[in-house]
């Protein structure tokens, strides 16, 4: 698992580097807020989305850290694309961490929108 998991990230990474468009990616780390899915088609985050809501703290307190995005296909955000099934499962996981106070770590494409990697942590 753990070795599978460093293949999917370093070709993840060379895609994500391939295109000169796209900036560095950062690390974001704090708490699931909240989650949201929509299937609404727009031309920045693809063919459904789920945006994941970040503050400092568990339970939406602390400060917000950011929104950030599981693009859908056709988007034009920099950043990985998920299938709906893709998508659907890590929306039920970001969920599961607003609800529990568990700890993220996201891998993002520096602007802040398309989401490469996910981390869950327990507190």
């Amino acid at each position: 698992m753990k070795r599978a998991s460093i293949v999917v990230s370093a070709v993840m990474m060379s895609v994500g580097f391939a295109s000169t468009a796209l900036a560095a990616p950062i690390t974001v780390n704090g708490y699931v807020c909240a989650a949201t899915y929509t299937k609404q088609p727009n031309t920045t985050y693809g063919q459904g989305y789920v945006v994941v809501q970040v503050n400092t703290a568990a339970n939406c307190t602390g400060s917000f850290v950011g929104s950030y995005y599981y693009l859908g296909s056709g988007a034009s955000a920099g950043g990985y694309q998920y299938s709906e099934a893709e998508r659907l499962g890590l929306f039920e996981r970001a969920t599961q961490a607003a609800t529990q106070g568990t700890s993220v770590s996201l891998y993002v494409e520096a602007a802040g929108i398309g989401i490469l990697n996910t981390t869950y942590r327990g507190n």
